[in-house]
């Protein structure tokens, strides 16, 4: 088995569009050969800020120096595939003009990549 993460930035205001792009291609992923399961998982913009706001103060919070993240709302979304293969053969198939109507609705930052469990790694 094989595990595929791919993370991306949506556009503010285009998060919809986004979500409804791959929540669109679900019925195409479950014929493809050697599919196995996937979730798309979307962030809430702000709500940690937010919270963890109300449990540091003001002093701990400019000592955090924590660097920004890119505009937009961050989507993760992580597949299982029986192999890297079979997920590259998927992503050849899919129509370039459909995927081509989502690229302005992204920001520039984004990962994919096949990656290996190593929670129980010893």
């Amino acid at each position: 088995m094989q595990t595929y993460i791919a993370t991306l930035f949506a556009k503010h205001g285009a998060e919809d569009d986004v979500t409804r792009f791959y929540q669109d291609m679900e019925d195409q992923m479950r014929a493809a050969p050697g599919f196995i399961s996937r979730k798309i998982f979307r962030a809430e913009p702000g709500k940690m800020f937010g919270i963890v706001k109300q449990f540091i103060s003001e002093e701990e919070l400019a000592a955090a120096n924590e660097r920004p993240h890119p505009e937009g709302v961050h989507f993760v979304m992580l597949e299982e595939w029986e192999s890297a293969e079979d997920r590259v053969r998927f992503s050849r198939s899919l129509d370039k003009a459909r995927s081509a109507r989502l690229y302005p609705n992204l920001l520039p930052q984004h990962t994919h990549e096949f990656y290996t469990d190593v929670t129980d790694a010893g």
